[in-house]
């Protein structure tokens, strides 16, 4: 059982750090205005010379641009570090001061500044009507407003390949939990009683968890294909909803699959049945865990969308990534010799 990522890419120019639009577009939605809400200064004026124009606003970072920086993710990817997600408009000043200090001005902090202030300046444009657009759009965003503020940020600001870039950040946000849980299991980290499987009915206890074990995988090929289509096609738009449900049902499959390799490493079991144990054991965990693998495909989609990787208009790149679910080569080879020495075993 396989599930196919399938991406198609367009060539795009490549950009150093936050391009000419993507500032422009910053300091347009804070209508120049500098985002800290106990600055609010006007970050551009009239110069001596007429025909310039005296400019004191930045494109400030939220999570810093390289290594060192204040509030620097070692795991995001450039295009992403310049994208208008992880921008803010401040004044010069603001700006040297919030990447001074990173206790201070943390990255929910920033995020938050520039929401509020992005929504300050949208109720004061525009008409009544305009007003209850912006209301009801940012309403219909509400289910996402317990997420990470870059979750939300990337859903409102739409940057090329932002469904990627959401599924990504939701996918790491919903499922760290859950691998963190399958490590520490593997670590041998913790413990959870479990009742006790007598030897009468250890039999049954492993036709069960054999029967289970074949169910736990199926829905994740079927999520991922529903993820794949929630994208839409080529210039169709993405179903953000959908988008998210499969996210979350991906979750849930992900924490029933750890639950039953719990329920696998702590069962007591007559000690004759261990071999088999040993070749359960985690047949199904090592197939979640290439769920951990697909943030990170996603993240290399979106960093080669400002690259110049041959794709065109005309004849776009595409490129396919199969995540394969399935059992180690040697599993059933392996299973049916454990069956066989706890038989021998059980005749003693």
């Amino acid at each position: 059982m396989a599930f196919e990522i399938v991406a198609v890419y367009l060539t795009i120019m490549t950009v150093p750090d936050f391009s000419k639009s993507t500032i422009d577009t910053l300091a347009k939605r804070a209508r120049f205005q500098c985002s800290n809400p106990d600055c609010g200064a006007q970050t551009v004026g009239p110069n001596s010379d007429p025909a310039k124009a005296t400019t004191i606003g930045e494109a400030a970072h939220i999570m810093g641009a390289q290594p060192g920086a204040v509030r620097y993710e070692a795991g995001m990817s450039d295009t992403t570090r310049s994208a208008i997600t992880n921008g803010i408009w401040l004044c010069r000043n603001c700006h040297g001061q919030i990447d001074r200090d990173a206790t201070k001005y943390p990255t929910e902090l920033l995020y938050a500044w520039r929401k509020d202030h992005e929504d300050r300046v949208a109720l004061e444009l525009g008409t009544r009507g305009d007003r209850i657009r912006h209301e009801t759009e940012m309403a219909s965003l509400d289910f996402l407003s317990r997420y990470p503020p870059i979750i939300q940020r990337i859903v409102i600001d739409k940057p090329d390949g932002w469904e990627w870039r959401f599924v990504a950040e939701l996918m790491r946000h919903l499922n760290k939990p859950q691998f963190k849980r399958l490590r520490n299991l593997l670590a041998g980290h913790y413990y959870i009683p479990q009742s006790r499987i007598q030897r009468d009915q250890f039999p049954n206890w492993i036709a069960e968890r054999t029967h289970v074990m074949s169910k736990l995988i199926s829905p994740l090929a079927a999520l991922l294909d529903r993820l794949t289509a929630s994208w839409g096609a080529p210039g169709q738009p993405a179903d953000i909803e959908e988008m998210h449900d499969v996210c979350i049902l991906i979750r849930d499959a992900l924490a029933v699959i750890v639950d039953f390799e719990e329920s696998m490493y702590f069962a007591h079991i007559p000690e004759e049945g261990e071999a088999i144990r040993t070749v359960l054991t985690n047949a199904v965990g090592r197939n979640a865990a290439k769920l951990a693998e697909i943030p990170e495909k996603l993240d290399e989609m979106v960093a080669m969308i400002a690259t110049d990787h041959g794709g065109t208009a005309e004849k776009p790149l595409i490129i396919h990534w199969t995540v394969p679910f399935d059992l180690p080569d040697d599993f059933n080879e392996r299973f049916n010799e454990a069956l066989r020495e706890y038989e021998r075993e059980s005749l003693q």
